[in-house]
């Protein structure tokens, strides 16, 4: 009895050997196997940069973002960009100035800009810009009569975040 079982296992087992397993349909899908498309890199709507030394620039969210620094007045470059897929016509750009405990003025202007107001600026500048492209910069010179803190909300596109300008008389 031994001998016939192992000849009718092998025979079993080489029919199931013998049985392909079917082809893998392809699918449309991404797997862990297939590469992903690279993600495009965010555009901001504009960003805001200077080149004096020693300021330290924060973010909390894109809603909130601020620089420290102990020398004024400071000037900061803001650049607004196009983020939609077609080319922009005509752009305005509204700060909101508002004294936390800073007493902080802000004067802004740019070539190619017109910009009015007071604690409620608006510019303007006339042309078109690509997707993707930039429009010319804007100077923002801020002056504190004190050491505090000023918040500028700045209105572009559909973003409005709130920008904190901290002037630390500290040494």
């Amino acid at each position: 009895m031994r001998f016939i079982a192992v000849p009718a296992l092998m025979l079993l087992l080489a029919a199931c050997a013998s049985q392909a397993a079917p082809e893998p349909t392809p699918s449309s899908e991404p797997t862990s196997e297939s590469p992903m498309p690279p993600t495009p890199p965010r555009q901001e709507p504009f960003e805001i940069t200077t080149e004096v030394s020693g300021v330290r620039e924060w973010q909390n969210s894109p809603e909130q973002m601020g620089f420290v620094y102990r020398v004024q007045p400071i000037d900061f470059t803001l650049t607004a960009r196009n983020t939609g897929s077609t080319p922009q016509s005509d752009a305005r750009i509204r700060f909101v100035v508002e004294d936390m405990d800073g007493e902080g003025d802000l004067t802004v202007g740019g070539e190619g800009w017109t910009c009015e107001g007071g604690r409620d600026i608006a510019c303007t500048a006339t042309g078109t810009t690509a997707a993707g492209g930039t429009w010319s910069p804007l100077t923002l010179t801020m002056r504190h009569t004190k050491a505090g803190q000023t918040s500028v909300v700045v209105h572009w596109e559909d973003v409005a975040p709130n920008v904190i300008f901290r002037y630390d008389a500290g040494t």
